[in-house]
């Protein structure tokens, strides 16, 4: 039960950084993650861990590398592989040099060869960091190919030196030619494996396909088996599981092959599973990196043999001399670099010297440092007469943190998102995302409810429409923001009035005041009035759903025609809403052409607010046409509700997916999200 627990939490920890990071666009979801891992860290009752190095690789670092290579570019891994192998096994092997000379020479408790034990550790970059830099900064599409092909590779030089390293310390011998010789055959053995499964399994799913065997479930199941499957096989052969696995991803091209609307509708549901599973993976490990991080403090604060000012002067001293080392080691690989267009070298410019500084900050330490550094043997302690294990794992996670924190914060200032000013590129992503939510809503057509489905496309194709003929600068989407705002105040006070002279059609008021009053939460200033606000619309959601409950066990259970009356009452309430939400829709476009004739709407806002309404208004007023799934016209505007709350669902999610992909900013995701919001209002559910 412990374990079921542990699982338990961590996924409560993943939520609730989702949900938070929003509301936090200046900070990146990792380092979100990892505050919370801290808080469960310092929270009484909660269970803490020491992660088994090879457990946490085949079962987080195994899936997770494996999906980005299957989604690597291919022609710009080509483009930049050279330098990036030369970060991946020259510099890592450079740096754990320099690292192990340099804590022996400034800490002579510790000796050499456990200096390389950390520097091993400290060797290879977090992909999941890497993956996330996109978010706040503008990377260009080089730096990404290097970084990421960068953490793809360099894991398995780190823990072969690892390896040597915790050897040499154990029994006093290292042998350079037999060292140079297993990380030789680690890359390759492990390159030629990974290539042969990869390879296997791209025949494995083509015979499937051709045979008509492929279905959702058992690609999905292989999908997710196979990184396992190649991890321990590389490992049972002695080779590099890490390489192995992202060589196998790297050869598997059987999603872009073939073509048809089953093969496209498999593709799309792998593709939000792999979604969910990784981003579960990614919070997972930031939160365990956020609980390891004080845990691998913690020993050395207490111990009185260790000087702790001395570790965080050393941790940070070795961090300011390996970014300088990487600094000069990329530059050097930029220098030495030919041209593709000329085939010449090229001399540093300041932009090329920009770029060198932004991926030197790019290369971000993870979770992996502090396995490694974890799983140094106790009995280093006993050898050396000193803790040298505690001390260790101190300056790697001091030097983990800083390196994250750097990352974070120093990339996006030498790479800041650019600009939007005259609204363009939020237009045009808006436009994206419209289109991407339109074909999701085409899939949800089926005879039931076909003529909701097409009022509510024909609703989405008008707001193309004025997306694609009206580009606003950022002044006139600010006017439109505040319209809509009060447009939905009006239409508050309507209803409020409305209940006072109609007294009988209170429940009718209440449930379209509901979502108004919500979406108008997202606005206020004071959280007291959001927060009472939010209780109510709840509150009365719950009303409605047990007196919906209620009357539906009626009709099960009694067949009666009290049930039955019932039952007319729903459609009659339902009916009224309708009524009423029809005789406000024409009241606020007479109040809004009031305001444009007053001046006191801009012309261009005032006819867009219009047409919105307008559009709403006609999918109301559908007209009853012969359909046998249709039983009565008073359907048509219900079940427009029900698929209109359904599209924006979708568009929330195809909202999130972008902004997860780093095709919008965090910005352009939080006023397109807000924008939904109150839209909602419209909807009656």
């Amino acid at each position: 039960m412990g374990s079921l627990l542990l699982i338990l939490e961590i996924g409560v920890a993943v939520i609730i950084s989702s949900l938070l990071s929003p509301y936090i666009p200046r900070v990146s979801m990792p380092l979100v993650q990892i505050v919370l891992g801290v808080v469960w860290f310092f929270t009484p009752g909660l269970p803490l861990l020491n992660i088994d190095s090879d457990l946490f690789l085949i079962l987080f670092i195994a899936p997770l590398l494996f999906f980005e290579a299957l989604h690597l570019s291919r022609s710009g891994m080509k483009r930049t592989l050279y330098l990036s192998i030369s970060l991946a096994v020259g510099l890592v092997l450079l740096s754990v040099f320099i690292t192990g000379v340099s804590v022996h020479l400034l800490f002579s408790a510790i000796p050499l060869a456990a200096g390389f034990l950390l520097g091993a550790a400290l060797g290879p970059t977090d992909a999941v960091s890497v993956a996330q830099l996109g978010n706040e900064a503008k990377l260009t599409q080089r730096q990404m190919n290097v970084l990421s092909t960068e953490s793809l590779f360099n894991d398995a030089a780190s823990i072969v030196s690892f390896q040597f390293a915790l050897t040499a310390l154990l029994t006093g011998y290292f042998s350079p030619r037999q060292f140079t010789l297993n990380v030789l055959y680690s890359f390759i053995g492990a390159a030629l494996i990974g290539a042969l499964m990869g390879f296997i399994l791209n025949k494995l799913i083509m015979w499937l396909r051709r045979a008509r065997l492929e279905t959702t479930t058992n690609r999905i199941l292989i999908e997710l088996v196979f990184p396992f499957a190649v991890y321990w096989l590389g490992e049972e052969l002695h080779v590099s599981g890490v390489i192995a696995v992202v060589m196998a991803g790297i050869m598997a091209v059987y999603h872009r092959i073939g073509v048809g609307e089953d093969l496209a509708e498999v593709n799309r549901v792998s593709s939000a599973v792999w979604d969910v599973f990784t981003f579960v993976l990614n919070g997972s490990v930031f939160v365990l990196l956020g609980i390891e991080l004080p845990l691998a403090m913690k020993s050395s604060i207490i111990n009185p043999r260790i000087n702790i000012w001395v570790a965080i002067g050393l941790a940070v001293l070795l961090t300011l001399m390996l970014l300088l080392v990487r600094f000069l080691w990329i530059s050097a690989m930029l220098r030495v670099a030919k041209a593709e267009d000329t085939g010449l070298r090229r001399k540093m410019t300041p932009e090329r010297w920009h770029s060198a500084a932004v991926m030197t900050f790019g290369g971000a330490k993870g979770t992996i440092s502090l396995v490694l550094a974890f799983s140094i043997p106790s009995q280093v302690d006993t050898m050396t007469n000193y803790p040298v294990r505690t001390a260790l794992l101190f300056i790697a996670a001091f030097y983990t943190l800083i390196s994250l924190l750097l990352a974070n914060i120093v990339v996006p200032i030498l790479s800041p998102k650019q600009g939007d000013k005259d609204g363009h590129k939020f237009a045009l992503a808006n436009l994206e995302m419209l289109n991407r939510t339109l074909v999701a809503i085409s899939r949800m057509d089926n005879p039931q409810q076909h003529f909701a489905v097409e009022a509510v496309m024909r609703s989405y194709n008008s707001r193309i429409a004025r997306q694609r003929g009206n580009v606003m600068s950022p002044e006139e989407m600010a006017a439109l923001h505040d319209a809509r705002l009060e447009i939905r105040q009006w239409q508050s006070l309507w209803l409020q009035n409305y209940m006072r002279n109609h007294l009988d059609c209170t429940d009718a008021c209440q449930r379209l005041l509901a979502p108004i009053e919500y979406s108008l939460t997202f606005n206020e200033s004071n959280w007291r009035n959001r927060l009472r606000t939010r209780l109510y619309f709840i509150r009365l959601k719950m009303t409605i759903w047990v007196r919906s409950v209620r009357a539906t066990i009626r009709f099960m259970w009694n067949r009666t025609v009290e049930a039955t009356t019932g039952s007319e009452d729903i459609d009659y309430r339902r009916s009224l809403v309708t009524s009423i939400q029809i005789h406000m829709l024409q009241d606020a476009i007479h109040h809004e052409f009031t305001l444009i004739n007053y001046r006191q709407v801009p012309p261009v806002i005032g006819s867009t607010i219009i047409g919105e309404l307008r559009t709403f208004l006609r999918g109301l007023q559908a007209p009853h046409m012969a359909n046998p799934y249709i039983s009565s016209p008073e359907q048509v505007p219900v079940q427009f509700n029900d698929v209109l709350a359904q599209a924006y669902s979708i568009e929330l999610e195809t909202i999130r997916k972008m902004a997860e992909a780093n095709e919008i900013t965090h910005d352009q995701a939080r006023r397109m999200r807000h924008n939904v919001f109150i839209m909602q209002s419209d909807s009656v559910q």
